[in-house]
């Protein structure tokens, strides 16, 4: 009779066993399955070709994301990790398509040509990050100076454009006087940003939280011009901007001379309570924020007025502007703070009142043109970003322009 109980209890543990498993590989399964069906809905797609490249693409990912929670602990938040690699993903797909489009006779336009150049620079210092992380020895001073020196030549000479990158680069800065003027405009703000972290590091003390909105302020400084007037100079400029906090950041990082002492001690002085980890998580979330909208427009910068202008602010009015607004009144005046959260009633408001308030003076001075609608979808972006604000422990800079670029697409 006890030989009878034991068959029946392990017959029944098996049986368990078997249905944890079923159910986790049907968890495992259904990424790469819904990734496949939407492959699947492209014209033109075989389901063949859905199946593999979904389930290629979840499994990068979901390797990419382990290696990244991995090699940069206590960086990222499992959300903030999953944005990056996502929004890496999205980049190399976009980047493959773009070669398979060079490979086809078609006509290149002004902001094609740059979308090349810029993508091309990407890739390459992408597989020069691969590079060091995987081969030390180029971690010493001169093979990395000198790895970079082959960079530069190749991102400026690879024959991706015709002419070369770096001619058609010059072509198209000096072809417009008012692109000049941005351009000089954009020099003038690189030198008081270099001036603002230079008196903060001649204090000694560590830089608070009004101090570091002055960096919001400048990039507001920097995108609010180059998107009314100057989108596809603003399109290349965010990459090259990103480009150059990459390389500033593997020179910190691996403490190389004579920049790397300077870049440590700048980080120790503006470091936020979000960067924890190895990285300076910040100021390219910062970066990244504010230029998403223009990233995921798919044709961000047509030749004749700007119909997604709106959706293109998203990251300077959420970041630059609304949690702007919400640091400095909110650290200043706020006196009534939100359930289980450190953030005030007060900043909450100012959020959404300098957001409208922006937005009205924009409508006003003609730079947009705003319909019922659209102040509806503001409305509502303006509300629903101040909460996720006032809630959040990801890094807003990153979740915030994500969350107003696609409420305010809804108009």
């Amino acid at each position: 009779m006890q030989h009878i109980k034991c068959s029946a209890s392990i017959s029944d543990r098996d049986r368990n066993w078997n249905l944890r498993t079923l159910v986790k590989s049907a968890i495992n399964l259904l990424p790469g399955t819904v990734t496949s069906l939407c492959f699947a809905l492209l014209p033109g797609t075989s389901w063949i070709l859905s199946i593999v490249a979904g389930f290629l693409i979840t499994a990068l990912y979901q390797h990419v994301y382990l290696c990244v929670l991995r090699g940069f602990p206590r960086t990222f938040t499992f959300g903030e990790a999953a944005i990056l690699v996502q929004g890496l993903i999205i980049f190399l797909l976009n980047a493959a398509s773009r070669i398979y489009n060079y490979t086809m006779p078609a006509t290149v336009t002004d902001f094609g040509q740059l979308n090349a150049v810029m993508q091309s620079a990407l890739i390459c210092l992408l597989l020069v990050c691969v590079l060091l992380a995987l081969l030390p020895r180029w971690r010493k001073p001169v093979p990395f100076y000198l790895l970079m020196g082959l960079l530069a030549v190749g991102v400026t000479c690879a024959p991706v454009t015709k002419p070369l990158p770096l001619i058609a680069l010059l072509r198209f800065i000096f072809s417009d006087q008012k692109r000049l003027y941005i351009m000089v405009f954009y020099l003038l703000l690189v030198a008081l940003t270099c001036a603002t972290v230079s008196w903060q590091l001649g204090n000694s003390t560590q830089a608070n939280t009004r101090v570091r909105k002055i960096f919001h302020l400048l990039i507001v400084l920097v995108y609010v011009p180059g998107l009314v007037y100057q989108c596809a100079l603003l399109y290349i400029a965010s990459g090259i901007a990103l480009a150059i906090f990459v390389v500033l950041e593997l020179i910190r990082l691996l403490k190389m001379p004579p920049f790397g002492a300077t870049l440590a001690q700048a980080f120790e002085s503006f470091k936020d309570v979000k960067d924890a980890g190895e990285l300076a998580l910040t100021p390219f979330c910062l970066l990244i924020g504010c230029s998403l909208p223009l990233w995921l427009t798919s044709c961000p910068c047509p030749t004749a007025g700007n119909p997604s202008l709106l959706m293109l602010l998203s990251g300077i009015l959420s970041v630059g502007v609304g949690d702007t607004a919400a640091s400095v009144v909110g650290s200043k005046f706020g006196r009534n703070k939100w359930k289980n959260s450190t953030r005030s009633l007060e900043g909450t408001v100012a959020f959404v009142v300098s957001i409208l308030l922006s937005v009205w003076a924009l409508e006003f001075v003609g730079v947009l043109t705003m319909t019922q609608a659209k102040w509806f979808a503001t409305v509502f972006a303006a509300l629903n970003s101040a909460l996720v604000e006032a809630f959040t422990d990801q890094v807003d800079n990153l979740v915030l322009p994500l969350v107003f670029y696609i409420l305010v697409g809804l108009a």
